[in-house]
């Protein structure tokens, strides 16, 4: 059968009167800005600031300075007030800094203050100008920034590639991306009672934010914080840890300031602080508008029981054990190499990082087996002195004692420790702080290194036969942070991810949910709550305001009836007139219509309905 379509109904006649060569150029034109100047945002270059900031002398290729301390540790009971900074792996005197204060905490808010009165109202192309030099600056000097990392935590450099450089791109290719969306006002149902009202949430800048950072990844955790409070209008104080001074004092702050002022804004907008206890209580109760902290469950109840006091919000991640669950249908060759990353990343120094690997028994000795062989081939030391290093350092000092005691608990209590369990004296850097990679096997979920979060080089193997069983073990902590499971059998692996008490899941991976920038990263329980990164992160340091106004300003607004006006001549009347409007919006459509009638019959002759007391 064939359709003939008259030719004024077919889609590709032209009106005549749309033909006219002025009426298409226009169409042409409304059509080309329609479509092409969404994508022409999205894709034209912002622009950029050059600028540079010196390196240290100390990070500097070949530096062999600084005198070998024969105790490294940050702090001289004869001098309180400094911080002593030194190379974790080689036990080199870096610096000395003077701990700040009470005073210096309020001076530097007073200051982010000022700034941040002016950065308020920026726009967001002036905010993605400052983001663009800083992520085309960390492109130019990636190594220094990981060199600088590195000196001052022990960390190797492909472990600054990988936690302190990947990262912080990420997150400042998805603000520059996404930031603005995220940000802007929100149109909302206003409903039908109100249908002659725009309703909406804005998101407006706190004012000055703080973060509380942890030592582990001192370029990251500084400016993810500080990336996300910059484009969302506000000023930031950052009090980093004191085991990580020398690294923000000497180069990170620098870079941040530097880029500010180079982009034409007062760089007083950020403020670095590094001290102990007392600086970060002072910054807890200084009267910033918001939190976040980065460390230990301990200081982060601290942290929200001071915060209580004046009603600061806080965003708080407190770490985590995290699992990861190998199904019996995995591939071990492609999975061994993802878990020994999971594991000695920054020498498990890691939040995220992999503390229990929970086994199928049909895999599980294979598994061991071929981990064990890679294990012991691992070279530690420091990375800024000799080559082709593994694993850096522990970056606390007096950590191996306790780290010891824990392996050999495990083991009286019936583990099998594999392969390293101690510390580990390097021949040529004695004073360097080294833990021996260890594997343990046989552990149970009582004991107390699958309780606590170890922060070390630790690979602890469990073994399970039923998927519920190896559930049951994942959730047995009171941590809830991130989790991994591997599986090519989709079905069982997605049943296990869906039944993991965590704040991030990742199915045949492990860490892509912090890689993408777009999800907000955060656990429950004793991991903490709140969220940093995505959309959740940019609005966690907004106050979320709402806002209604008239969408026909001029052809309607509210009007009260006189008989809702007070004084109340008839309240009877009232609440009739009150209780057909609530049927008018919700009630089914007869009693809408009776509703109609019987307020219309009140308002417009009175009801004298008597009030029932």
């Amino acid at each position: 059968m064939t359709l003939a379509w008259p030719v004024d109904w077919c889609p590709s006649a032209i009106h005549p009167a749309l033909a006219h060569p002025a009426v298409l150029a226009i169409l042409g034109v409304t059509s080309a800005v329609v479509v092409i100047r969404p994508i022409w945002n999205r894709i034209r270059p912002i622009p950029s600031v050059p600028f540079q900031v010196p390196l240290p002398e100390e990070a500097k290729p070949g530096w062999k300075g600084g005198a070998i301390l024969p105790n490294p540790s940050i702090r001289d009971p004869a001098h309180p007030d400094q911080i002593i900074c030194y190379d974790p792996s080689t036990g080199r005197h870096l610096a000395t800094i003077r701990a700040h204060t009470k005073d210096d905490v309020h001076a530097a808010l007073k200051r982010a203050r000022q700034a941040q009165a002016k950065w308020a109202k920026t726009t967001f192309e002036q905010r993605k100008i400052v983001l663009q030099s800083l992520l085309d600056f960390i492109l130019e000097n990636q190594g220094s920034i990981c060199r600088v990392a590195s000196r001052d935590t022990g960390k190797t450099m492909i472990d600054g590639k990988f936690g302190e450089i990947l990262v912080t791109c990420e997150r400042i290719r998805w603000t520059l991306a996404h930031g603005e969306d995220a940000l802007k006002d929100e149109c909302r149902d206003p409903g039908l009672l109100m249908f002659y009202k725009e309703a909406k949430v804005e998101y407006r800048p706190m004012g000055v934010v703080a973060a509380l950072v942890s030592w582990n990844y001192p370029f990251h955790n500084t400016f993810g914080p500080l990336i996300t409070a910059l484009f969302a209008g506000n000023g930031i104080l950052i009090k980093a840890s004191e085991q990580a001074a020398w690294s923000t004092t000497t180069y990170f702050a620098k870079i941040a300031q530097t880029c500010l002022a180079a982009c034409g804004h007062d760089p007083e907008l950020v403020q670095f602080l590094v001290g102990f206890q007392e600086c970060g209580e002072a910054v807890v109760t200084s009267g910033v508008d918001g939190i976040t902290f980065i460390g230990s469950p301990q200081v982060g109840v601290t942290i929200a029981t001071t915060a209580a006091a004046n009603l600061t919000p806080c965003v708080l991640e407190l770490g985590g054990k995290d699992v990861a669950v190998v199904n019996k249908d995995v591939d071990l060759n492609a999975v061994a190499p993802v878990l020994m990353r999971g594991v000695f990343q920054n020498c498990g120094q890691n939040c995220i990082g992999i503390e229990r690997i929970i086994v199928h028994e049909d895999v599980h000795d294979r598994l061991v087996e071929m981990l064990s062989d890679r294990i012991k081939q691992l070279k530690q030391g420091p990375p800024l002195e000799i080559e082709n290093i593994d694993c850096g350092s522990l970056t606390m000092a007096g950590r191996t004692k306790g780290l010891e005691d824990m392996v050999q608990e495990a083991v009286r209590q019936g583990a099998k420790l594999v392969h390293g369990g101690k510390g580990f004296v390097h021949p040529q850097f004695p004073q360097g702080q080294f833990f021996t990679p260890t594997l343990l096997t046989q552990l149970k979920s009582h004991m107390t290194i699958a309780q606590e979060e170890s922060f070390a080089p630790i690979m602890a193997i469990f073994k399970f036969s039923t998927l519920d069983e190896a559930i049951s073990i994942a959730n047995s902590t009171r941590y809830a942070l991130g989790s991994n499971v591997f599986s090519r059998n989709q079905k069982e692996g997605l049943y296990i991810m869906n039944n993991l008490r965590a704040g991030m899941s990742n199915l045949n991976d492990f860490g892509a949910s912090y890689l993408c920038q777009s999800l907000p990263f955060g656990g429950v329980g004793m991991s903490g709550y709140g969220r940093f990164a995505g959309p959740e992160g940019l609005r966690a340091v907004c106050h979320q305001k709402s806002v209604t106004r008239d969408r026909w300003p001029s052809l309607i607004q509210t009007f009260l009836p006189p008989v809702l006006q007070y004084p109340m001549n008839n309240v009877g009347d009232a609440i009739v007139v009150t209780r057909d409007l609530v049927n008018i919006v919700y009630n089914g459509w007869f009693n809408r219509v009776k509703a109609v009638v019987e307020i219309v019959k009140v308002i417009a002759l009175g009801g004298n309905e008597r009030e029932q007391l």
